[in-house]
C-alpha cells in the first residue's frame, strides 16, 4: 500500500464527520422524500378526483385542478409540520407540551394523507369493474354470432314447417270439397281416406320439426352457457391477479409515505447532528475559539460603509467598540489580534496607526483560510 492509499483510507476511517461521512445519504434521503410527495398525490389523485367527480360533474379539468391544489396543500402541510415536530424532538428528545401537539398534528395529517394514496392506489391498480365488463362484451359478441348461425338452422327448419302446414291447409280444403259432394263416391272416398293420413304424416312430421326447433335451441343455450362459464373462470383468474397488483400499489404507497417521512427526520436528523458536532468541535477547539473572537471583532471594526486606507480606531477604542457588542476582550487579545491583522495584510501599519489594507469580504476570507476554518 502506498502512503498515499494510506492517508486516504485514514481521513476516510478516523477523520471523517458525520456531516461529511452521510452528506451524500441526506441528499439521497432527501431527494427521495420529495419525488415521494409526487408519488402521493399522483395515486391519492385517483381517490380525490372520483369524490370530486360526483360534485363537480362534467367538467375535468376543474376536478384536476381542485384534487392538485389540494393534495398538493395537503402534502405540504404534512412536510412542514413533521419537518417542524422532527425538530422539537431532537432538541428536547421526549414529548413535552410543546412536542405532544406537533406529533398528533403530524400523525392526523399523514394518516389522512396515507388514506388517501392507498385508496388512489386500489382505484388506480383495482380494473375489476374493466374486467367484469371485457367479460360480458365477450359473452354478448360470442352470444350474437353463435345466434345468429343457429338463427339460419331454425328459419330453415321453420321454412319446412310453413310448407307442411300450408300442404296441410290444401289438404284440408281438397277434404272439405270432396265431403261436399253427396252422396260420396267410391274413389271420393278413398281419396278422403288417403287425405286424412297424409295430413296425419305431415302433423306428426311438422310435431318432429317442432322438436328439432327445440333441440337447436337447447343447443344453442348449452354452448353459450358453457361459454359463459369458461370466460367466467378466465375473468375470476384476471381478478385474482388484479388483486396482487392491488396489494402490491398499496405496500409501495405504504413504502412512499415511509420514505417521505425517514427523509424530513433524517434532514432534521442530519442538520441538528452536524450543528452539535461543529459546536461541540468549536467549543473544545482553541484555534476555533480564537477565529470566532477575530472575526467578530472584524466584523465590529469593519462595518459595511469602512473604506479602504481609512484610519483604524486605537486599543481602547476597540476594547470598548467591543463591548458596547457585549463582546468582552482584553488588551492582549487586541493586541494579538492586530498583530495577525498586520500578518495578513488585512491592515497596513504606518507608525502608531493601523489603516485598512483588503476589502471586507476578502479580509474575511484571507482570516479563515488563515485559521483554516472550512
Amino acid at each position: 500500500m502506498k502512503i498515499n492509499e494510506f492517508k486516504k483510507l485514514e481521513e476516510k476511517i478516523n477523520g471523517q464527520n458525520f456531516n461529511k461521512g452521510y452528506k451524500n445519504i441526506n441528499v439521497v434521503m432527501l431527494l427521495l422524500s420529495i419525488f415521494g410527495h409526487f408519488a402521493s398525490i399522483f395515486l391519492a389523485y385517483f381517490a380525490l378526483s372520483k369524490v370530486l367527480g360526483g360534485v363537480i360533474e362534467n367538467n375535468p379539468v376543474a376536478v384536476f385542478i381542485a384534487s392538485i391544489v389540494m393534495l398538493g396543500g395537503l402534502e405540504l402541510l404534512k412536510r412542514d409540520i413533521f419537518d417542524k415536530f422532527s425538530i422539537q424532538y431532537l432538541k428536547v428528545k421526549s414529548f413535552t407540551k410543546d412536542v405532544l401537539p406537533l406529533f398528533l398534528l403530524s400523525i392526523t395529517i399523514i394518516g389522512v394523507s396515507f388514506y388517501a394514496s392507498i385508496h388512489g392506489a386500489q382505484e388506480f391498480s383495482s380494473k375489476s369493474d374493466v374486467i367484469e365488463q371485457d367479460k360480458k362484451e365477450i359473452i354478448n359478441q360470442f352470444s350474437d354470432s353463435l345466434t345468429k348461425v343457429y338463427n339460419v338452422k331454425i328459419a330453415q327448419i321453420d321454412t319446412e314447417i310453413k310448407s307442411d302446414k300450408e300442404k296441410i291447409d290444401v289438404k284440408d280444403k281438397e277434404q272439405t270439397d270432396l265431403e261436399a259432394i253427396q252422396p260420396p263416391t267410391r274413389s271420393a272416398k278413398q281419396r278422403i281416406k288417403d287425405l286424412k293420413d297424409e295430413k296425419n304424416v305431415l302433423r306428426e312430421d311438422v310435431v318432429k320439426l317442432e322438436g328439432d326447433i327445440n333441440v337447436v335451441k337447447q343447443e344453442l343455450a348449452t354452448k353459450i352457457k358453457e361459454h359463459e362459464t369458461e370466460v367466467g373462470a378466465e375473468t375470476e383468474d384476471k381478478k385474482k391477479d388484479n388483486s396482487s397488483n392491488s396489494l402490491a400499489f398499496v405496500l409501495i404507497s405504504t413504502l412512499i409515505e415511509l420514505i417521505i417521512l425517514a427523509g424530513v427526520y433524517f434532514n432534521e436528523y442530519y442538520k441538528f447532528r452536524s450543528y452539535r458536532e461543529f459546536r461541540d468541535k468549536i467549543e473544545k477547539d482553541p484555534n476555533y475559539q480564537k477565529w470566532m473572537l477575530y472575526d467578530q471583532v472584524l466584523d465590529i471594526i469593519y462595518t459595511e460603509d469602512t473604506k479602504m486606507n481609512q484610519k483604524l480606531p486605537s486599543n481602547k477604542g476597540i476594547i470598548d467598540m467591543c463591548k458596547v457588542s457585549d463582546i468582552i476582550v482584553l488588551p492582549k487579545d487586541i493586541t494579538d489580534f492586530l498583530k495577525v491583522m498586520a500578518g495578513l495584510g488585512i491592515i497596513k501599519v504606518s507608525g502608531s496607526s493601523r489603516y485598512i489594507n483588503k476589502q471586507r469580504d476578502l479580509s474575511f476570507e484571507v482570516l479563515r483560510k488563515h485559521f483554516n476554518i472550512q
